[in-house]
């Protein structure tokens, strides 16, 4: 890992597989210190530094006090085709105002700018990251490294007062499991098709999206009673793949991603999916459902969650540098048919 330059008595290094439980615990004393919520589970955060886009050593980096302890935090994430590398860190908040925010984030940026020439030729490239909304030590830093706001990014929420309604499923669509043994492919490439109308969307390749399914499924909270597909003559159409918490909390259930390919959409296929997944969580004794959205949806999902109940939760603004200007391969509009 590259020198990170921080003030005595800290130190900072690549980070480690035995550091990813501290490196939790700090996330969640950030969070709830920046936002009032804990922001990650252990096994989100495990999941994603686990992963095989992720290189533990040389893409996390932290910062030790002079006792030992972790103190900050910066997650660099960079995936193919590398034109939206993205930084996400935290600093503790007993030890703001110390320049470790600076040193970490100047350390994503420069890493940004060292792999341009992995992206292909002649597109546009940006680098990225998030801050609580309301939280202005983080919002002055993403403006003095040169980032600027593009958009904000919210949790919605819904708390069940009785039984979910039950979903109604338009004809000649079937809801159920998916099947791993045999639909792994087609669930990755329906997951593609689906979200290639929200924003910040870049086409992967196909292998890359399996083998990412495949990571979430041997996740420690994985539960494959809770990945809904949506079958239409025989081709899946949509998509629902929940997760038994939310952020750690085991009384609220998670809904990670949901989709629905763009020539189905407006037949309430998004909503009865949602809805099976309501009625799975209350049934197990769930006191409500939480998900994650992009608040300016190009295809109106927050319009869908209000319209089963669910409210907006904690906002996060999303900041933007470009890098080198050129063709856009992200999603920043959905095209006219």
């Amino acid at each position: 890992m590259a020198v990170i330059e921080v003030p005595e008595p800290y130190t900072a290094l690549g980070a480690g597989l035995d550091d990813i439980e501290d490196i939790w615990r700090l996330m969640v004393t950030v969070n709830m210190s920046e936002s009032g919520t804990p922001g990650f589970g252990f096994t989100e955060i495990e999941n994603w530094l686990t992963g095989d886009w992720i290189e533990i050593g040389e893409d996390v980096a932290i910062v030790r006090d002079g006792s030992g302890a972790i103190v900050a935090v910066e997650l660099f994430d960079s995936r193919e085709p590398y034109v939206r590398p993205i930084a996400i860190g935290g600093v503790h908040p007993d030890h703001v105002g110390r320049g470790l925010g600076h040193a970490l984030l100047s350390w994503a940026k420069r890493r940004a700018k060292d792999q341009i020439d992995k992206a292909p030729p002649d597109t546009r490239v940006t680098f990225g990251s998030y801050s609580a909304q309301a939280h202005k030590p983080s919002t002055t830093l993403m403006s003095d490294m040169g980032l600027e706001f593009s958009r904000y990014f919210m949790d919605m929420e819904i708390e069940f007062d009785g039984h979910p309604v039950a979903p109604q499923v338009p004809d000649g669509v079937t809801i159920r499991l998916f099947d791993p043994e045999t639909e792994l492919a087609a669930l990755a490439l329906v997951t593609q098709e689906a979200f290639r109308d929200h924003y910040g969307f870049v086409e992967s390749p196909m292998e890359t999206r399996i083998s990412r399914l495949q990571h979430w499924m041997n996740a420690t909270d994985h539960d494959p009673a809770l990945w809904w597909v949506a079958e239409e003559d025989g081709e899946l159409v949509a998509h629902n793949l929940c997760f038994d918490s939310n952020e750690g909390d085991q009384t609220v259930g998670y809904v990670g991603t949901l989709g629905v390919l763009r020539s189905h959409r407006g037949r309430g296929l998004g909503r009865a999916l949602l809805l099976t997944s309501f009625g799975e969580f209350y049934g197990r004794g769930k006191k409500g459902a939480a998900l994650g959205v992009d608040a300016d949806s190009l295809t109106g999902a927050t319009q869908l969650y209000e319209s089963v109940g669910m409210h907006s939760g904690v906002r996060y603004a999303g900041w933007e540098l470009e890098l080198r200007p050129g063709l856009e391969l992200a999603t920043v509009e959905i095209a006219a048919d």
